[in-house]
């Protein structure tokens, strides 16, 4: 039984590689904002609702979910996957997000994860044990969510920089600084900005650059904090910036940021003049910030030396980092061999192999190497314990049986 929402995952969780049967959970859309309306914060939506839908719901209400994903994956997903985007700096994961869930186990059972009150301490969180569970545990139905009040002004900027290091120590000095209305910190590399200038025909310089957004609901608030990121970016030697003092403005800024995983996969036909698309390989490496600019020079040497563009665009305030690499078939073994060697530096270094994108079987073979054998052995007790005919999502995470190895 494999459960599946939006598929727009990355490792291949929603995919019933065992056979089986799906449970498309992508018509469960009843959205219920009785919470909103009475003060409470929360929402209730089915598992299929998406992203984009939820927030149209809440909008009118003044609210919106906080998670950001690319994607515009559903609830459900996010919850499943551990999914967060580019907004997690002010509002957590999707993790932080749910307040509680609906689960069907496998003995057909349903259960409530806990109730629907901002604190509960009454026993085991079963709301962490499913959330990131990826359908390997039950099947999510409907879920209870946090919301936030939607901020009434918008504005924010791109900043320039010689190298990896000194926006990544920009970033490190601003957070330490509490800029409470700074809601993205994202940074794209060199190689980054280049694709997007071949692709989208944009003409920005070619330097690691930050994409940064604020929001609030004080102007003077939301300006008084760029200035004093604007104030330590030039502390630091940044190359200048551009900024956007409306939504608008920023939207057209972010175009850049969202389009990686379009530019990645169109660059090199356009540069070749053959317009020919390729797959697109997609990391997910999440490190401490004091080891992101390490992490990345050498990811991106790495990838430079066997030939292959790097396009790299960062969640940097949260250490989380996606390289995007085209490749052709006949490139596939070469590039695994050098995904081995950038997610075990990333774990060197006290990361993690994926942030955001979850496990499914795409990341399998580095949780042994995160992990070690007793933690994996742990978590495959509580798999065989509430799933004994292993018929939940089977395959996914981990193996069933433990390796000789």
């Amino acid at each position: 039984v494999t459960p599946r929402g939006a598929g727009t995952g990355l490792e291949g969780g929603c995919v019933p590689y065992a056979g089986g049967c799906v449970i498309d959970t992508s018509r469960m859309k009843a959205i219920d904002v009785r919470g909103v309306e009475r003060g409470d914060g929360v929402a209730r939506v089915g598992a299929g609702v998406l992203k984009s839908e939820l927030n149209a719901a809440l909008k009118p209400l003044g609210f919106v979910f906080g998670p950001d994903p690319s994607s515009n994956p559903s609830i459900g997903g996010m919850a499943s996957t551990g999914g967060s985007g580019l907004s997690t700096l002010k509002y957590g994961t999707s993790k932080e997000n749910v307040r509680s869930m609906t689960v069907v186990t496998p003995s057909g059972a349903i259960i409530r994860t806990r109730a629907e009150t901002r604190k509960s301490s009454t026993g085991y969180e079963l709301n962490a044990l499913y959330l990131g569970a990826e359908g390997t545990l039950g099947v999510i139905t409907d879920l209870v969510v946090k919301v936030h009040p939607l901020p009434r002004t918008r504005c924010g900027a791109v900043v320039r920089f010689a190298d990896v290091k000194s926006a990544a120590k920009t970033v490190a000095d601003c957070i330490a600084l509490n800029l409470s209305t700074l809601l993205k910190c994202e940074l794209m590399n060199d190689e980054g900005i280049k694709v997007t200038n071949v692709v989208f025909k944009t003409s920005l310089p070619c330097e690691p650059t930050l994409f940064l957004e604020f929001v609030g609901n004080d102007e003077r608030q939301t300006m008084a904090d760029w200035k004093a990121f604007e104030a330590r970016a030039e502390a630091n030697g940044s190359r200048g910036s551009t900024f956007a003092a409306t939504g608008e403005e920023l939207d057209d800024l972010f175009d850049a940021r969202r389009g990686c995983y379009l530019g990645a996969m169109r660059y090199r036909g356009l540069e070749a003049g053959t317009l020919e698309k390729e797959h697109v390989y997609v990391g997910d490496v999440c490190v401490p910030l004091s080891r992101l600019s390490d992490t990345i020079s050498t990811t991106e040497a790495a990838f430079k030396r066997a030939r292959f563009p790097c396009v790299i665009c960062a969640h940097i305030a949260d250490g989380n980092f996606h390289c995007l690499i085209p490749f052709k078939e006949h490139e596939r073994a070469a590039l695994h061999a050098l995904e081995d060697k950038v997610i075990g530096a990333a774990i060197a270094a006290g990361g993690s192999a994926s942030g955001e994108h979850g496990v499914g079987v795409g990341k399998q073979r580095y949780i042994l190497q995160e992990h070690g054998a007793t933690h994996i052995g742990i978590q495959r007790s509580i798999k065989r314990a509430l799933d004994p005919q292993n018929i939940m999502n089977p395959g996914k995470i981990f193996p069933w049986h433990a390796s000789p190895d």
